[in-house]
């Protein structure tokens, strides 16, 4: 399955970063003791946009690596919908895209291995901060093929720089494992690989705030990652190194994948204590036996809590609060 992910490894540097999701097994393990010794009351299973799935069908970044503008806007828009009690609108992913890349570079853009148009979450947070989101009518969402074509990707429109403008996000709370430049430290949370990351995700779910988190790929005998197993493709569960009965995996690696979080299925057989709900972006070819008995949506997935503990490197809480300019 030919996918462009469209992460990478957070920080300016990135083997510093692989380095630290590397953390002992053992601390892992005393991790997972610790959290499991003061886990609250088992949670009931819930989905933040139950309900909705049916008039909000999931999107394909068609092989572009745009992963972080599809889930962010995910979580806006889904938030949005229960904040007003009304259908998710259809934000463009183009426009959030094209402003992270050319208004928001990351310094480390030119890093080896990084996916072609790759960006990370930090920079989605100053893109809609600062240059806000906009309706899909204004800039609609070009394919791969098109780049392919030769085809360049547009500039967006003044009318859609206008509309974006008065139409700002506030976002919530920023977290990642690297050093982000140019950002206010009281602003991000740096936490570190093997801490209660799957808690704090389930706080923020309980509040009802869809979380977008960035996880790095791992390695196959096959040769192929994780996330495109074809027993991941079927299932939606996406396995990593730790997760019990899971393939032998190596990594991490430098590139990864970045989705949105809408809800959380508790399973007292996960030793972190259940398994996060995913919207992906690769349209309904994903999660195709999940409705019958895991996620329950296709194109949706499950993430274990040990997953998310152990592996990842960024965090992002998009709540669409406008502000003033």
């Amino acid at each position: 399955m030919d996918i462009n992910f469209g992460s990478k490894a957070p920080s300016q540097y990135a083997l510093d970063a692989i380095k630290a999701l590397r953390t002992a097994p053992l601390a892992k393990a005393v991790s997972i003791r610790k959290q499991a010794a003061r886990q609250r009351s088992v949670p009931l299973p819930f989905r933040l946009d139950a309900g909705l799935t049916d008039q909000w069908p999931v999107r394909d970044q068609f092989g572009r690596g745009t992963c972080v503008a599809f889930a962010t806007l995910a979580a806006v828009e889904l938030h949005r919908a229960l904040r007003d009690d009304m259908l998710p609108e259809r934000l463009s992913e183009q426009f959030l895209h094209e402003r992270m890349v050319s208004s928001h570079p990351a310094s480390d853009t030119k890093e080896a291995g990084m996916p072609k148009g790759g960006v990370l979450l930090h920079q989605a947070l100053r893109a809609l901060e600062q240059d806000g989101v906009v309706g899909a009518e204004y800039a609609p969402y070009k394919s791969l093929a098109s780049s392919l074509n030769g085809q360049s990707q547009p500039v967006p429109s003044p009318a859609a720089v206008d509309a974006a403008l008065s139409n700002l996000i506030q976002c919530r709370a920023y977290g990642t494992i690297g050093t982000p430049e140019g950002m206010d430290p009281d602003r991000v949370d740096n936490f570190q690989p093997g801490e209660d990351t799957a808690e704090k995700m389930l706080d923020f779910l309980r509040e009802g705030l869809p979380v977008v988190v960035g996880l790095p790929l791992f390695q196959h005998a096959s040769g192929l990652n994780n996330w495109v197993l074809p027993s991941t493709i079927r299932s939606g569960m996406v396995p990593c190194p730790d997760d019990l009965d899971a393939h032998v995996l190596e990594g991490p690696r430098a590139d990864g994948h970045v989705v949105c979080l809408t809800g959380y299925r508790p399973d007292p057989a996960e030793p972190s204590g259940g398994w996060f709900v995913f919207r992906n972006s690769w349209g309904l070819g994903f999660g195709t036996h999940s409705a019958l008995k895991l996620a329950g949506t296709r194109g949706y997935g499950l993430l274990s809590a040990t997953h998310i503990n152990n592996y990842c490197w960024e965090y992002l809480v998009p709540v669409p609060q406008e502000v003033n300019a």
